[in-house]
């Protein structure tokens, strides 16, 4: 065999050899390769469920995120009436309390004008009573007077009758 023939047989050899450790390797690789996709595939497998459950969990957080939602939008409402209900009682008791004072005010004002007039009233009956009392010293004092003055006025008449009748006598006489 010539060199070459033996070169070319070691070459071959060689190429064998190598080519069976790299055989050996890629089958190597394979199975390494092929667990590491089992695991891969088992890994995915998992993550879909799991991605799977966050899904469903998420669906699940949404609706209940929507029925809170609903829910404090009713309370919201709710409260908000109660707002509205409240403002208005808080308006109506603002008018009647106006209302109150301005009735307070009117007959505070017809009090004080009863009072006066009450005042006025009690100071008319004592300048009446004082008049009064003046016109009954007044009458006592005229009764007194007129007393006097009809005592004067009999004796008068008592006299013009003394003197009437002398005179009718006088003139008889003279007369006869």
């Amino acid at each position: 065999m010539s060199t070459a023939g033996k070169v070319l047989v070691v070459l071959v050899m060689l190429a064998s050899l190598v080519w069976m450790l790299l055989t050996a390797g890629v089958t190597q690789l394979n199975r390494n390769g092929n667990q590491a996709l089992i695991v891969l595939t088992e890994k995915v497998a998992k993550l879909q469920g799991d991605v799977k459950n966050t899904q469903d969990e998420i669906v699940r957080v949404k609706n209940q995120t929507n029925v809170l939602q609903e829910q404090m939008d009713r309370e919201l409402a709710v409260i908000n009436a109660r707002q509205n209900d409240v403002q208005r009682l808080a308006s109506n008791i603002s008018e009647r309390l106006s209302s109150v004072r301005y009735e307070l005010a009117t007959v505070q004002q017809t009090v004080q004008n009863a009072e006066q007039g009450r005042t006025e009233r009690a100071a008319e009956v004592v300048a009446d009573q004082k008049a009064l009392d003046a016109a009954r010293d007044e009458v006592k004092s005229l009764k007194a007077t007129d007393e006097q003055l009809r005592a004067r006025l009999a004796s008068l008449r008592a006299e013009f009758k003394k003197t009437l009748n002398s005179s009718v006598n006088i003139l008889h006489q003279t007369l006869k």
